[in-house]
């Protein structure tokens, strides 16, 4: 069912946001949506219409996780806010802190909390001075405003939503304009509809997903043999955290 459209089109950029739309089922066989989604994956920014979106719907079953990359990026903004790009980029422990911050989110969430507060004991005094700004943001905005249930992604097969992404792009791309002719839009619609539905013939003959690239795997194994080691009991989650943080938040200058 697509949503009601307004008298006005709205803008392709606001359409576009919306990543969950409660599809009613076409026969009884068919499981609501807010009874078969299991994870929704949103930006989790301030303000962000993900949320607004997330909390107009029932979705009692499913658990809503922030990105992972927008999560960073958020971290990233913020060293930038706080005048720390300088040192990001010159100093070796202001940017192995921050990146193990970002990092925090790979982590089982019930040990979260406790390796923060390690991270800070064992951080100097000059060190807490130069990062006191990031750390008050960091405090304020993933422990207080949001809850770490809703930024941890320990264990999750997908960490962000690049293919949401990628889908909105492509849909930019093909309207070509802000503001389309209300007919042309639902003559496109219409075309989107039938792709959709020759691909999932063609996945329900068999056709697998696209292969993830060898730098994706090699990522996701490190990161699956650092898991494996901390339940082993070989590391510790400072060590967890410490190797984690090598593996991610990589970003070219």
């Amino acid at each position: 069912m697509f949503p009601s459209l307004p008298h006005k089109p709205p803008s392709i950029s606001t359409l576009t946001k919306i990543n969950l739309i409660e599809l009613p089922p076409s026969t009884p066989e068919q499981q609501p949506l807010e009874q078969s989604t299991k994870t929704v994956l949103s930006n989790m920014l301030p303000q962000s219409d993900y949320l607004t979106i997330y909390n107009g719907l029932s979705f009692v079953t499913a658990t809503h996780t922030s990105c992972y990359f927008h999560f960073t990026q958020a971290i990233y903004r913020a060293i930038q806010r706080v005048g720390l790009s300088t040192s990001y980029n010159n100093n070796d422990d202001v940017k192995q802190y921050c990146r193990k911050l970002m990092a925090l989110s790979l982590l089982p969430e019930a040990i979260i909390e406790n390796t923060y507060d390690e991270l800070i004991a064992a951080m100097s005094i000059n060190l807490k001075n130069v990062l006191n700004d990031l750390m008050e943001y960091f405090q304020e905005q993933w422990f207080v405003k949001v809850s770490i249930s809703q930024w941890c992604v320990h264990g999750m097969n997908m960490r962000t939503n690049n293919n949401a992404e990628a889908f909105h792009s492509r849909f930019n791309r093909r309207v070509q304009v802000n503001h389309p002719n209300i007919w042309s839009f639902i003559k496109f619609l219409q075309g989107e509809e039938n792709r959709f539905h020759h691909m999932r013939i063609q996945f329900s003959a068999g056709l697998g997903p696209r292969p993830k690239q060898a730098k994706t795997i090699a990522i996701q194994r490190r990161i699956d043999n650092l898991g494996e080691r901390y339940y082993d009991c070989a590391i510790n989650a400072m060590e967890y955290l410490d190797g984690l943080s090598f593996i991610v938040a990589k970003r070219k200058k």
